[in-house]
């Protein structure tokens, strides 16, 4: 074994596991490196836009590594208040039975409202410091999932935070179908991140790119994307037939 690495075996029975066998195994391949190094002063973050994924690959990352810190975030989590409660499904999870070190709430909002984040964070932490639990909630798991990024530095229009809210409100009528949505704010992140939805969005200073899944369906002004996503969605649905539980 290469001095800093995973066992490949190891490595290939985490990618046998589930999807989250190459997460576990990154994050356990790099802190094998930092230590062989001498270097010590750093924290793990493992993030996903499910929760479910959030809470299972901490989980197992705490079992392997209890000594390095853990940064915990549902990244993508989207707009208030769905964010918040994928954020406090994880957090409750994780944080009572110890698991985290550092929490960060993402939600999409405009810059001058980002202080949410934090009021967010410190509801849910005092929240599970009291008991008051909600994790009996069942997000998702047979409907409609709209994910949005946090806007950060990167997003080159704001336009896109309120493409967020509008897609949500436009797609309302969808809520009964087991279909994700992504909404993301640049093309740094927003390329890759909307790869594994079934509809992606990801949005440029002009234009919005509309995806299914890795495939590119062309880019759209803003004022124009809203019925050409209606219209692969409604393809979507019919494709799919009557969902599940209907």
């Amino acid at each position: 074994m290469n001095c800093g690495s995973v066992d490949p075996a190891k490595k290939e029975q985490f990618a046998a596991d589930d999807s989250l066998g190459p997460m576990l195994a990154s994050a356990l391949e790099h802190c094998e490196l930092l230590d062989s190094i001498g270097f010590t002063r750093y924290a793990v973050s493992l993030k996903d836009s499910d929760p479910r994924k959030v809470i299972e690959v901490n989980r197992r990352f705490a079992q392997q590594r209890p000594d390095v810190p853990l940064h915990l975030g549902v990244t993508e989590a989207g707009m208030p208040p769905d964010g918040i409660v994928k954020t406090r499904i994880a957090f409750e999870q994780l944080v009572s039975r110890g698991i985290g070190d550092t929490v960060r709430v993402s939600l999409t909002v405009p810059n001058a409202r980002k202080s949410e984040e934090i009021a967010a964070a410190n509801a849910i932490l005092a929240d599970i410091a009291a008991g008051r639990v909600r994790s009996v909630v069942d997000y998702g798991l047979s409907t409609l999932n709209i994910i949005s990024c946090p806007s950060c530095s990167r997003v080159e229009n704001e336009a896109f935070i309120e493409l967020a809210r509008e897609v949500k409100e436009m797609t309302a009528y969808a809520r009964d179908h087991a279909i994700t949505i992504a909404v993301m704010g640049c093309r740094v992140n927003g390329p890759g991140e909307t790869d594994d939805a079934d509809l992606g969005l990801w949005c440029g200073p002009t234009h919005v790119n509309l995806k299914r899944r890795s495939e590119e369906l062309g880019a759209f002004p803003y004022d124009a994307i809203l019925p050409r996503l209606k219209a692969e969605l409604d393809r979507l649905i019919a494709a799919r037939g009557t969902p599940a539980g209907a």
